[in-house]
């Protein structure tokens, strides 16, 4: 019998029972501004859930992709939340925990949903008129898909060995997803395994290849695909998805001390190494150094001392005020252990006290006047008020420019979301001061920055234009000027920044 049948019937025998799979504790509340989404299922059937969207929790609860729940509230996609919760002893199957989380949100939020097909975008593939150009698998074996580096930054290379269409359908979505965009639904008919290779351009190099027609050509996946003499093309198809009907926007409320019922996770780790580190870093190394994290066993190798403060306090580079040049330049390896179950957050709050005990690090936090970006109202907002029909959400629509589409979105939550998608023109916080209120649709197109001569890539820079078409090259601050009627620009305004007030440069050993 297989671990599917053996769940789908113990879940049919709880139901006829009268018993309903819930976790014994949940702590539900909403997140904290600001707060990114992390955190998921942590073995020993825990639930540890931070900054995610109702559509994050519906997603997780019914097993499907964001862009398979439909309907619902225009706030499912904006309104954040934490949720920490615990199983009881014994039910840490994932897919029973999904069934608890789903039985959450229905007690807690009073959601009301269900399962139906409707048709929506994805990318077909199928053979090309030539035929497929592939070879049959040299020998019988479990399919393999390894990633290759190919010696040039930028450049995709996977090698697939044994593997079916499905396989290729299914991997695709995830190693280029800058691209694939929607999952793969394979109608190519063709059976059997095969030996082949793909190669194409991340998406940033991609753009710069077809901007510069003196240069290498642009490969993207859709190119690499038709090599093998198959199609990868949008349509629609019927798909599963879940109709969101009703559900509440504030859960109900927690019981009472339920924090303190939920059990914690150490403070420290069980044993830990800090040291200089034994070689020089890697060529284009990052103050994080190289990082693996997993089964409570955590190797940081190579990192700054400004890299472990920014990983253990959850911080933006520009939110330190470093004092001594080394904590920069200077690496450390870290070797430490704690439990397999413990979360990242709790591994966090280790690195804090192993900071402590080793550089015998001091810090506080304090409000620092600064230079920050700041999003004004124009003379003229050019922005069409939302019905409030849709859902309230930012994102990129296409690969060949930064195409943001918008719909009834608020002016702070276009500020909080512009910076994750503009990161090389404007750095968070990012302020919302246009005092504009209500929700809007909107859109706007702007150049990636790397693709822009350099005597146009500052705040400051002419527009080419007083009205800027797609065929153009534009920075960010010229389409929020041009298409939007705002303005983005630098002021200094009050910014919490984390202080070093002692730290020393040889880490004590232990």
């Amino acid at each position: 019998m297989t671990r599917r049948l053996t769940l789908a019937m113990f879940l049919f025998a709880l139901s006829v029972s009268g018993q309903t799979p819930k976790f014994e504790i949940a702590d539900v509340h909403v997140s904290a501004p600001g707060t990114s989404p992390n955190g998921g299922f942590i073995p020993g059937g825990r639930l540890e859930i931070r900054g995610v969207t109702m559509l994050n929790l519906i997603s997780i609860a019914y097993d499907t992709e964001d862009e398979y729940v439909v309907g619902g509230p225009g706030w499912l996609s904006s309104d954040k939340f934490d949720v920490i919760a615990k199983a009881p002893a014994g039910k840490s199957d994932e897919k029973l925990l999904q069934e608890m989380v789903r039985n959450l949100l229905i007690d807690r939020f009073q959601m009301k949903a269900h399962k139906d097909k409707r048709d929506m975008p994805v990318f077909v593939l199928s053979v090309a008129k030539g035929g497929a150009k592939l070879h049959k698998a040299a020998k019988d074996g479990p399919s393999d898909v390894l990633p290759q580096d190919t010696g040039q930054r930028g450049l995709n290379r996977i090698i697939c060995t044994s593997c079916k269409m499905s396989n290729l359908a299914g991997f695709l979505p995830e190693s280029a997803r800058n691209f694939v965009t929607h999952p793969v639904v394979d109608e190519t008919g063709l059976e059997g395994a095969y030996d082949f290779q793909l190669e194409w351009m991340g998406v940033n190099v991609y753009r710069a290849a077809k901007a510069n027609p003196d240069g290498p050509p642009a490969v993207s996946p859709f190119d690499a695909v038709e090599k093998l003499g198959l199609k990868l093309e949008q349509q629609n198809r019927p798909m599963p998805v879940v109709v969101v009907d009703s559900v509440n926007e504030t859960p109900t409320p927690n019981a009472p001390e339920v924090t303190t019922k939920i059990p914690t996770f150490p403070t420290e780790f069980e044993a830990a190494e800090v040291r200089p580190a034994k070689a020089p870093p890697a060529p284009g190394t990052g103050v994080y150094g190289q990082t693996n994290m997993q089964n409570g066993r955590v190797e940081i190798i190579g990192a700054t001392l400004k890299g472990l403060i920014l990983l253990a306090y959850d911080l933006r580079p520009e939110r330190v005020a470093i004092t001594e040049k080394w904590m920069e330049e200077d690496r450390f390896d870290v070797i430490a252990k704690t439990a397999r179950e413990v979360p990242f957050q709790a591994i966090q709050g280790m690195m804090k006290k192993l900071l402590a005990d080793r550089f015998k690090l001091a810090a506080h936090t304090e409000d620092q006047t600064l230079p920050v970006w700041v999003l004004l109202a124009g003379k003229k907002p050019k922005l069409k008020e939302s019905d409030g029909a849709a859902r309230s959400e930012c994102k990129i629509v296409n690969t060949d420019r930064r195409y943001f589409v918008c719909t009834n979105t608020t002016m702070a939550q276009f500020a909080e979301q512009l910076p994750n998608r503009a990161a090389a023109y404007v750095q968070p916080p990012l302020l919302d001061l246009t005092e504009i209120k209500g929700a809007y649709d909107f859109q706007l197109y702007w150049t990636p920055k790397a693709q822009l001569p350099q005597a146009r890539d500052g705040a400051n820079a002419p527009a080419t234009s007083d009205a800027a078409t797609p065929s153009e090259d534009v920075t960010v601050f010229e389409a929020v000027d041009k298409q939007l009627g705002l303005k983005l620009e630098q002021q200094k305004h009050p910014v919490s920044m984390l202080v070093i007030e002692h730290v020393e440069r040889t880490p004590v050993a232990k």
